[in-house]
């Protein structure tokens, strides 16, 4: 069922109850109106006729007399007087047979006064207790104008009934489309969005209500899309290229080495190359499960750690000094508090580790003198580090890509790698709910930043 349709019908039952009850109230206060009016009249009848009958002694037959020639009569009407043992003594209109059971008198005498309908009549009957004996005088009569009237009011609050629901049925579906139209349109956008023209986004209305709200939310999630879909197809092609080239020279050199009967030593040659290509495409295949595992961490269970990240920067120095001789870390503790407790961080030492070490290595890669310096600082309830080195600067126009994976500047397109170190850097700091900067511009030094809170919001 559509929201369309649910909003008819809910608007149109609301509407229906609200007039059903007002209908049955009028009808109900008409119908007691009416009912208590008749009884009235009909209660003054029976009085009259007992006062007359029973109390004044008028003779019977005079009784009926005066009765035949009074002009007030209501239709039907019939006056009754049963004695104490539910035998007529009295009666007018002979020719009308209510045929009243006994058990209606013995209401009536234990009541006292009673009014009721019996058949299609209206019936008022009064006890009267004379020195004569236990009397009932019962006046009944029918109703017709009153009747049809409450059965005409009946047919016509039907009718007005239906007419009004039909009316506010179709007026409900009229303005529920036109509130709903908004988002039809959205939907017609979006799907014309979908997969063909990216790009587009749905326009915004000039009044700040929820539709006009709704849709810069969507316009938000589809640039977050667009960029997740751009970055996708970037990684795949950067990926595929990265793994084409060692999967071409392995399967190039083994062809070469089987066009023609070689020296062994010529064979060791291919080996080793080809080792040498295995292990670019197993350290590749580690980089980018490192890289998936932080994308798909879970913070609560992964940063269970406690650090002091001083003792982790000297870990890293001795680590990045051990890899290539060439290079060279220094470390810089700065101010330092004078608890050194307050140096200490929450998360995961391993991770903290592996993005200081690539940013270190990189440091001492791309610099002039081989050189990188560590420095921390602390700042409230922040600890940070600092990674700085002399040497070319990156391009402005790179910085702002530095970290997608497979981005490469062009100043670093010469230098092996395969550009999944910074990304790897971004995430693992976004995980620890840190913060990343970096600075570089011509004559000063490189500087990558890392600031860490003490106690991350986990």
């Amino acid at each position: 069922m559509t929201i369309r349709t649910r909003l008819t019908l809910r608007f149109t039952g609301l509407v229906s109850a609200i007039l059903a009850l007002t209908f049955a109230s009028i009808y109900g206060f008409c119908w007691y109106y009416i009912s208590s009016d008749f009884y009235h009249r009909l209660d003054r009848k029976a009085s009259t006729y007992g006062e007359l009958l029973l109390r004044q002694k008028m003779e019977p037959r005079l009784l009926r007399r005066v009765s035949q020639l009074r002009k007030d009569q209501l239709p039907d009407q019939k006056i009754t007087v049963y004695n104490v043992r539910d035998v007529p003594v009295f009666m007018t209109n002979d020719d009308l047979r209510l045929g009243m059971p006994a058990r209606e008198l013995q209401a009536i005498r234990k009541q006292g006064k009673r009014d009721f309908r019996w058949q299609r009549y209206y019936v008022s009957g009064i006890r009267y207790q004379v020195p004569d004996g236990d009397f009932v005088v019962l006046a009944s009569a029918r109703n017709v104008y009153g009747d049809r009237f409450l059965r005409t009011m009946l047919w016509t609050f039907g009718g007005l009934f239906l007419a009004i629901v039909g009316i506010v049925a179709f007026a409900g579906r009229l303005y529920a489309g036109d509130a709903l139209e908004p988002m039809q349109q959205i939907e017609e956008q979006l799907t014309d969005i979908f997969p063909r023209t990216m790009h587009e986004r749905l326009r915004i209305s000039r009044e700040d209500d929820e539709i006009s709200r709704l849709s810069a939310t969507i316009n938000r999630l589809l640039d977050r899309i667009e960029e997740s879909f751009r970055l996708q197809r970037m990684f795949v092609a950067n990926v595929s290229h990265e793994l084409k080239n060692p999967l071409t020279q392995i399967s190039s050199q083994l062809e070469v080495s089987l066009l023609n009967r070689r020296e062994p030593e010529a064979y060791q040659r291919t080996i080793r190359s080809v080792l040498e290509d295995v292990g670019h495409l197993s350290a590749l295949t580690l980089e980018l499960l490192k890289l998936s595992q932080v994308n798909d961490a879970d913070p609560a269970r992964l940063l269970t750690d406690t650090m002091r990240l001083d003792e982790v920067v000297w870990d890293v120095r001795d680590h990045v000094n051990n890899l290539n001789p060439a290079y060279r870390v220094t470390v810089d503790l700065g101010e330092l508090p004078d608890d050194f407790d307050r140096l200490t961080v929450a998360g995961s030492t391993t991770l903290i580790r592996t993005a200081l070490i690539n940013l270190t290595e990189n440091a001492c890669k791309f610099a002039s003198d081989g050189q990188a310096a560590l420095r921390v600082e602390f700042e409230g309830d922040w600890v940070c580090v600092s990674v700085s080195n002399q040497g070319q600067p990156i391009p402005a126009d790179d910085l702002p890509y530095i970290f997608q994976p497979f981005y490469r500047a062009n100043p670093t397109a010469d230098v092996r790698g395969y550009g999944i170190g910074l990304p790897l850097v971004e995430q693992i700091v976004r995980l620890h709910q840190g913060r990343l900067f970096v600075r570089s511009a011509d004559g000063e030094p490189t500087v990558f930043r890392i600031e860490l809170p003490r106690q991350p919001d986990l």
